[in-house]
């Protein structure tokens, strides 16, 4: 059973159990390697996301001896995945190997980490909790003034949020029927994830494959994911609105089975949809999938 297979089984006996597991409180901030300082990304979020620890900080068995500490005996360690780009030599000889053109520019390496819980003799970084609650609002409407090409967002007395994509309108439900302000956010941050795969923005629904129901049982997830990656990095809690989403569940799990690379697609264009409601992509950027493999490889590879 391959890595991605074993992420995708976990998520699905979780889905079956009426648990959306990349629901859940991110006051810890998403996660991040404790030695190179920076926070993982993709696929990466949601892997680290499924083990419950409070610490939002991990090392390799490696790492946390350079910062003279030692993980704890008989602690179990998590998987995560990153990308190699191969060297133009490589290539040339890979391609003379296999007689195959146009090889792979990139593979994926797996690597171990252990959260910080499951270290001893490592001090507590300052910043554990770096998105206090009381600035998580601050920052969550920071994003709408950064993020490009900002659609119309309106409301009305309506229960279902919902994106036109032909309009390039958001249409919220009024405040006050939310049953929190972070219900509030983290429902509209998953309708601007949808907004970003327009075609004046990432193209994303246009490039997506598959018959209709697979395209939209796709983008369901892909603004699950980045609605979940954006909430982490504001703090948001993302509330248990298992009830509310009990009809996406079986449509996520059929997609998901139906090919284990799923997550691995739906986490890439989710993060970089994340990316760019945060202004972090430069408008007209290229949207090919070697471009999302690249940024996902530069922000996940780690020191092992």
């Amino acid at each position: 059973m391959n890595t991605y297979t074993t992420i995708t089984e976990r998520i699905l006996k979780q889905l079956e159990g009426g648990v959306i597991p990349w629901h859940k409180t991110w006051s810890a901030g998403l996660p991040k390697n404790l030695l190179t300082g920076k926070e993982y990304r993709g696929i990466n979020i949601l892997v680290l996301g499924l083990e419950a620890f409070e610490s939002r900080y991990w090392v390799t068995y490696r790492q946390a001896l350079q910062l003279g500490g030692h993980v704890r005996r008989g602690e179990r360690g998590t998987t995560v995945i990153y990308w190699k780009w191969r060297t133009p030599e490589e290539l040339e000889h890979l391609e003379a190997e296999t007689g195959k053109a146009n090889v792979a520019p990139c593979h994926p390496f797996t690597s171990v980490v252990f959260n910080l819980d499951q270290v001893e003799g490592i001090a507590r970084p300052d910043d554990e909790t770096p998105n206090q609650p009381n600035r998580r609002l601050e920052i969550a409407e920071r994003m709408l003034s950064t993020m490009p090409k900002t659609p119309e967002i309106v409301h009305a007395r309506t229960n279902e949020p919902a994106y036109n994509r032909a309009l390039d309108r958001i249409t919220l439900p009024h405040l006050t029927q939310f049953e929190s302000v972070d219900e509030y956010y983290a429902t509209l941050f998953h309708e601007l994830i949808h907004a970003s795969g327009a075609p004046q923005r990432l193209n994303r629904i246009a490039e997506a494959e598959g018959d209709g129901r697979e395209r939209y049982s796709f983008e369901e997830l892909v603004a699950e994911f980045g609605a979940a990656f954006l909430c982490g990095f504001a703090g948001i809690t993302n509330p248990k609105t298992e009830a509310l989403q009990a009809s996406y569940i079986q449509g996520w799990a059929t997609v998901l089975r139906q090919d284990p690379r799923m997550i691995q697609k739906a986490a890439s264009a989710a993060q970089r949809a994340a990316d760019y409601v945060r202004g972090k992509l430069p408008i007209g950027e290229p949207t090919t999938a070697e471009d999302g493999r690249q940024q996902e490889a530069e922000a996940t590879t780690v020191a092992v």
